[in-house]
């Protein structure tokens, strides 16, 4: 009695039925933890780099991408830095990028941004890295019962100065999935 889906159900006088009994829901999640690169351009997502969604009906489908995106170590400050460097006791580093979705030949774009912190070494402070933020995007696309989609999601990172190696090497790489993974999930929603 409690095997229930989300969506609309009506009542028939004895129990709950689904006012639509199609169902079709499909998860694709990223394998492992992506360490970025900036000036080497597109970074594959391990897990939704080469995908395929096969659809069971015809009619529209809900395409969710959930993604995040965390930035590497951030330049530690040093007094009197030289220009392009940070130059004060804190530096709060911003860093950014762009996700791609390629989604049966559409593409879709998420922006997205991240934080790192570094003190100067006088301060005795912690420094933070990956501090991530989630981004989703919801689109709708119709499909065909049979057809199959291809799709891959991937990320380019921008170049980030005030981070280590200007965010392209060692600890100053930023990261993607890094607590939790990011997704593409498919709905079934209706002809």
């Amino acid at each position: 009695s409690n095997n229930v889906y989300p969506g609309m159900y009506v009542w028939d006088g004895a129990k709950w039925l689904a006012y639509n009994s199609k169902k079709q829901n499909e998860l694709y999640e990223q394998s492992n933890v992506g360490s970025l690169r900036s000036v080497n351009g597109v970074n594959i997502i391990a897990g939704l780099d080469s995908e395929s969604f096969t659809a069971s009906y015809t009619g529209d489908y809900r395409v969710e991408m959930r993604v995040n995106y965390g930035g590497g170590g951030a330049r530690t400050p040093n007094q009197g830095a030289a220009p392009g460097q940070s130059d004060g006791y804190l530096n709060i580093a911003q860093a950014s990028g762009t996700f791609t979705l390629t989604f049966n030949g559409s593409t879709y774009d998420v922006p997205a941004h991240a934080y790192s912190t570094a003190y100067d070494s006088s301060e005795g402070a912690t420094n933070y890295f990956a501090i991530w933020q989630e981004y989703t995007a919801t689109f709708i696309v119709a499909l065909s019962a049979g057809d199959v989609v291809p799709f891959s999601m991937n990320f380019t990172q921008n170049l980030a100065t005030t981070y280590e190696n200007d965010g392209d090497s060692g600890d100053g790489r930023g990261y993607i999935g890094y607590d939790i993974p990011c997704t593409v999930e498919i709905n079934y929603v209706g002809d």
